[in-house]
């Protein structure tokens, strides 16, 4: 289902990438929506209305943007979400935010085991994949609430172990050729030193 805090084999890495909602509906009487969008791997509240101190904070779970203008917002965001479970489904939600409480203008839900997309979504596959997906929103009243257009690429623990192999080893042959820079230098400048004590030119 979700992720836990607790310590567990890691299956992959999920990175989702919100690039813009559109046809939001207008949340304020003047002035334009002042948008941000959350994504998470768990089942969000549905109150249509959040108070500043009841906002959660960030975490490998629940990821929300910065804000931004309008009704078809840019945001163009990228989160990472550590898969350690099998994951059912993507929950997300687009909000304006107010100095006394922020409204909801939509949310929708994303599901990644969805047999009509090919499982295509599927983060059980020990294999990567990289897909768009654009999310139809519906807003406090039911109603069309818009739509959220996501990347989302998974990486699987097989891939990330690869990698971090990959990146230890590159790191490794820098550590050994800065190393070796460093001996020669302090080498060469204990034998400057040397040959002039002994009066050699150099």
């Amino acid at each position: 289902m979700a992720v836990s805090s607790s310590p567990q084999r890691l299956k992959g890495i999920l990175s989702v990438t919100v690039l813009k909602a559109k046809n939001l509906k207008k949340s304020d009487w003047f002035g334009e929506n002042d948008c941000y969008a959350v994504i998470s791997i768990e089942p969000l509240s549905m109150q249509t209305k959040m108070k500043a101190v009841d906002k959660k904070q960030q975490t490998e779970i629940y990821q929300k943007t910065q804000i931004h203008d309008g009704s078809n917002p840019i945001f163009n965001e990228k989160f990472v979400f550590p898969v350690s479970e099998k994951l059912d489904a993507l929950y997300v939600q687009l909000w304006d935010a107010d100095l006394d409480q922020d409204d909801l203008l939509g949310y929708g839900t994303l599901n990644l085991l969805d047999d009509e997309q090919g499982g295509r979504f599927d983060t059980n596959l020990d294999k990567q994949w990289l897909h768009t997906a654009t999310i139809p929103l519906i807003n406090d009243k039911n109603e069309d609430g818009g739509t959220l257009e996501l990347v989302l690429h998974f990486i699987p623990e097989t891939i990330t172990g690869y990698m971090g192999k990959k990146f230890d080893a590159a790191q490794a042959e820098f550590k050994k050729k800065l190393t070796e820079q460093i001996v020669a230098k302090v080498t060469d400048f204990a034998s400057h030193k040397i040959r002039g004590y002994v009066g050699i030119d150099v």
